[in-house]
């Protein structure tokens, strides 16, 4: 039906037209038609996606045509995305958040009729060919990683705002010739992480990229750490160095990873300052030379085990001169590992050693562990108990060997050489040199301290030996660097071990001090230079063990009426130990203040008149003043045919003295000088 539209008729007109024969002309039966009225509203648009920071036209049509078609827009989230009055939708970049956005489009002229169309927010994907040359990633951007990314050449720039996410195959690997360079800032920090916060990813490696441009400042990496990155036990890491790489990571976090949160092999560097380490199985693993790039300043909360893991098997090598920083937490031994060079260990450093590990400074090397009284340095086995790990060996003369204010303990596990007594926490081999003081030798399996012929401990002062299995043992041209400021509390044997064998030999004048301990003379020792014993001082002597004053030496024994002096059998039994042979004329060769005990296990030389806690021979001159004599086998003293001894209170016990001379060789019961 077609519309027409009339002008008012007027009635002249109206005449007219009946005037001509024509009538019953109708009128408009709709004068007034219904207006069209709104049936419903779609919205379509060219995609459903849109990407974080990108934009999408949204259309909305009003049906039926000829209606307004006029739309109001309106987004449900409107910090995520927003739509302008012409339908064109945009993508916050930030938050950088992918997910379901729903846009509604309004009838202006029936608001009770719309429709809606679901977006979804993406981030874009990342592929290794969009970053293998270098790429720049811009600020407030995110990004998919579904596969592995590499860098072969040129920089990848992350820019602050940025957010990658890796599917459980991913990961980032930075070539020797390629580089990272993700910089954020403290109000936009960069986000490596998984797409799903409950799956790991593999992590970031630098694989031999040695640049300075390697920046990781305001990162965080999580959830890494899925996979190993060689067939290794410890290449598990979100943030794994090979190769010599140099990389700096600052003011970062490494978080959640399923393993380490850094591993470091031995020729790669890298600094480490104010970075948090959270809920990773480890902290970080590292060769033995990188440790001198941890700051002080790093934090370490709720990982499962709180350790700096060091060294990858038993020939790791510190070869670069450096200095291991406290870092907060203690650096773990995981094996044998070698000084080569000088390292230094400062105040509040803890470390400890896994079981059976040991440290053995080369004759290249060298260990200055210096710490202060509040705040010493800690060297301990992983678990507290006896012999759970072996120790320290010191082949090196190094002037910079050093223990101050370090406390050590748990060693003792194993002997350093075939002989199965050489079980020490701190071994001294060959010529070797540290000094000691102020520290604490605690919890050995065996000796806390061997230290043989070679082995120099002058300044060995102020130090505590407590609950060891055997304090020390030394060779006695070495005792005379033990001061007798040392303490000695709780341990199974409570004497300092002197001589290793039945031809040791005192060669440089010294004097053996009181230590609140015996000596214990475990064998034949010679005597060939001056040795003074201080007042108060013990000797006690294994089974048959005894002293030979040659011709180049001298004893001189002097205590007071309050500390005597005192010789004796480790156990009270009559004829235990030998006694002391003097060969020498020297006037230095006086016993005061002194008891002799349990002496004469066997004669000094063939006949039946040759057993004596004394001997002088034809060639030694002894004075004694006050000297007291008991459970003897034999005589208290022998003189040899042209030998002195000349006595002032000689206390024999009851025990003769047996004089030789020419024809009249006699027992008697007082001294002959």
């Amino acid at each position: 039906m077609f519309r027409i539209s009339r002008a008012p008729i007027s009635a002249a007109a109206i005449l007219v037209l009946g005037a001509c024969g024509v009538t019953d002309i109708p009128l408009d039966p709709d004068p007034d038609p219904d207006p069209l009225e709104v049936d419903g509203v779609t919205v379509s648009a060219s995609s459903t996606e849109v990407g974080i920071g990108g934009t999408l036209q949204l259309t909305a049509t009003v049906s039926p045509f000829g209606v307004d078609p006029s739309v109001t827009w309106a987004s449900n989230n409107e910090d995520r995305l927003m739509v302008d009055t012409n339908g064109l939708a945009s993508a916050a970049l930030l938050p950088l958040e992918a997910g379901a956005v729903t846009v509604t489009a309004t009838s202006v002229e029936d608001p009770s009729f719309s429709g809606s169309i679901d977006l979804t927010i993406t981030c874009g994907v990342l592929v290794s060919s969009d970053v293998s040359s270098g790429a720049t990633l811009p600020e407030d951007t995110c990004y998919i990683a579904q596969s592995a990314l590499s860098v072969s050449d040129g920089t990848l720039t992350v820019e602050p705002g940025v957010e990658v996410s890796f599917d459980p195959s991913g990961s980032l690997t930075i070539g020797p010739d390629g580089r990272l360079d993700a910089q954020g800032t403290m109000d936009k920090g960069i986000v490596f992480t998984s797409t799903d916060p409950l799956e790991k990813w593999r992590g970031i490696r630098f694989n031999g990229s040695r640049s300075g441009d390697n920046q990781l400042m305001y990162v965080t990496v999580e959830n890494g750490g899925s996979d190993g990155w060689s067939g290794a036990s410890y290449s598990s890491s979100a943030v794994y160095l090979s190769g010599a790489s140099l990389v700096a990571v600052s003011s970062s976090t490494i978080r959640g990873s399923e393993s380490q949160g850094l591993t470091a092999l031995g020729e790669a560097e890298f600094t480490l300052t104010g970075t948090a380490f959270e809920e990773n199985a480890i902290p970080m693993w590292l060769h033995p030379n990188n440790l001198e790039g941890v700051g002080t300043d790093n934090v370490f909360t709720a990982n499962d085990d709180e350790v700096i893991r060091v060294g990858y098997g038993n020939t790791d090598r510190l070869s670069t001169a450096q200095a291991w920083p406290d870092a907060g937490i203690p650096y773990q031994l995981q094996d044998r590992m070698f000084v080569e060079a000088a390292l230094e260990i400062g105040p509040g450093v803890e470390i400890e050693a896994r079981s059976g590990v040991s440290l053995i400074v080369t004759s290249s090397g060298s260990l200055n562990a210096v710490g202060t009284e509040m705040n010493p340095v800690h060297i301990r086995g992983s678990e507290a108990e006896r012999g759970w790990w072996k120790g320290i060996q010191i082949q090196s003369q190094s002037a910079s060997n050093v223990f101050s204010w370090v406390v050590i303990e748990d060693g003792g596990s194993d002997q350093w050489t075939g002989f199965g007594d050489s079980r020490a926490m701190v071994y001294l081999d060959g010529n070797s040199t540290l000094s000691i003081g102020n520290s604490t030798f605690r919890n050995s399996d065996h000796y806390a301290l061997w230290v043989p012929s070679g082995g120099d401990v002058s300044g060995l002062t102020d130090n505590t030996f407590e609950d060891n299995a055997r304090i020390m043992i030394v060779h006695p041209n070495r005792v005379g660097g033990i001061d007798g400021s040392n303490a000695f509390s709780g341990n199974d044997e409570q004497a300092v071990r002197v001589t290793f064998g039945n031809n040791d030999r005192v060669e440089d004048a010294q004097t053996w001090q009181s230590l609140g301990v015996p000596y214990l003379v475990v064998d034949r020792t010679f005597v060939e230079a001056a040795l003074t014993i201080e007042a108060g001082v013990t000797l006690e002597f294994a089974q048959g063990a005894h002293f030979i004053v040659t011709d180049e030496g001298s004893i001189n024994a002097i205590g007071t009426a309050l500390e005597r002096i005192t010789f004796r059998g480790r156990e009270a039994l009559a004829g235990y130990w030998k006694g002391i042979e003097v060969n020498t004329v020297s006037a230095a060769n006086r016993f005061e203040f002194a008891d002799f005990l349990h002496a004469g296990s066997s004669g000094w030389f063939g006949g039946s008149d040759s057993t004596g806690t004394l001997y002088v021979t034809q060639d030694g001159s002894v004075v004694i003043n006050d000297v007291t004599v008991g459970l003897t086998e034999g005589y208290a003293a022998i003189v040899g045919n042209g030998g002195s001894l000349s006595c002032t209170a000689f206390d024999e016990g009851g025990f003769q003295i047996y004089v030789y001379e020419p024809g009249n060789n006699r027992a008697q019961a007082t001294c002959p000088g």
